[in-house]
């Protein structure tokens, strides 16, 4: 349980990131994150 919450962390952090730099017009950071999250995504699947 512990190690979802981490990533419900982390997740949050990217997510609020994410919308900062949305909001700042930063479509280069925003592309960053996005593919960030995607990365993460796809190693936490093929982790199991």
């Amino acid at each position: 349980m512990s190690v979802f919450k981490s990533y419900l962390r982390q997740l949050i952090r990217q997510l609020k990131a994410l919308k900062a730099a949305n909001d700042a017009g930063n479509e280069e950071e925003v592309k960053k994150i996005i593919d960030e999250l995607l990365k993460d995504a796809q190693d936490g699947l093929e982790d199991d």
